[in-house]
């Protein structure tokens, strides 16, 4: 086992994560890590007998975990020693307290500890590295106008607002076939799909909305909704009447497609 806990990380700044690698190629595969860090909540105001006094970098736990999972290594644990008492207004700190591990914990005290078994094959570590990446939600919706100019707009019976089809992208799918899937699914129409319109982050959750300018294959097709325990009702309305209907964010990313095409919004938008 190698063992940093002098705050070697926490004075290494952005250079952590290269230390993290450099320790973990010196492990010998199978072998553990220990690591020790000034957290960036409750350790933010470091003092008394902290060993880490002054300036240098502070993470927070998913940061941590990452740079681990960055490295190749699977954490098998990870805890803020003190937490729980801490939040509890317990005097005396226990010898150990398991739920200084829950992940809700994780920065409510001033340091976060955490164990990283080295990868026995190559394989391994890729999966460590894949499985340490940020998930981010993609999700891909139409801009849908016929002829007369007017918009297809869906009613979303969870949300309870009105909107243009879209949804999450499945599995396996590429983000142009999932929108020509949602607008099936939540409108009852074929679309053709072209141009990518505009790129929307969002934070909350953590996603990214992709829109897509679409036309109808049959001009003379009636919207209706095909998931109707999702989706209430499906119309053609005309465009100036569609916006107003339309929830302000979706709104926002209707009159941005058509503006200013092609661009990627952050969120806030």
């Amino acid at each position: 086992m190698l063992v940093l806990a002098d705050d070697e990380l926490t004075r290494a700044g952005e250079h952590a994560e290269g230390l993290i690698a450099t320790c973990a190629r010196a492990v010998t595969p199978g072998g553990a890590l220990f690591v020790s860090v000034v957290g960036a909540v409750a350790g933010a105001v470091v003092g008394g007998d902290d060993p880490a006094p002054g300036a240098g970098r502070r993470f927070l736990s998913e940061q941590l975990l990452g740079a681990l999972g960055h490295a190749g290594l699977a954490v098998e644990f990870v805890a803020a020693p003190g937490a729980a008492a801490a939040l509890s207004g317990t005097p005396r700190l226990p010898d150990h307290d398991p739920r200084d591990q829950l992940s809700g914990l994780l920065d409510a005290a001033p340091r976060v500890v955490a164990l990283g078994r080295t990868p026995r094959s190559p394989e391994e570590r890729s999966g460590n590295f894949f499985a340490s990446l940020p998930r981010k939600v993609v999700a891909a919706a139409t801009l849908c106008r016929d002829a007369q100019g007017r918009l297809l707009v869906v009613y979303d019976s969870f949300r309870r607002h009105w909107t243009i089809p879209g949804g999450v992208v499945d599995r396996d799918e590429d983000p142009r076939s999932g929108a020509i899937r949602e607008t099936w699914e939540e409108a009852g129409l074929r679309v053709d799909v072209d141009a990518l319109l505009g790129v929307f982050s969002d934070v909350w959750p953590d996603r990214i909305v992709l829109v897509f300018n679409a036309s109808p294959l049959d001009p003379a097709a009636t919207p209706a909704p095909i998931h109707t325990h999702e989706i209430r009702e499906a119309a053609w309305v005309d465009f100036g009447a569609a916006l107003d209907l339309l929830a302000p964010h979706v709104r926002a990313q209707v009159t941005r497609s058509l503006e200013q095409p092609g661009r990627t919004w952050p969120p806030g938008y």
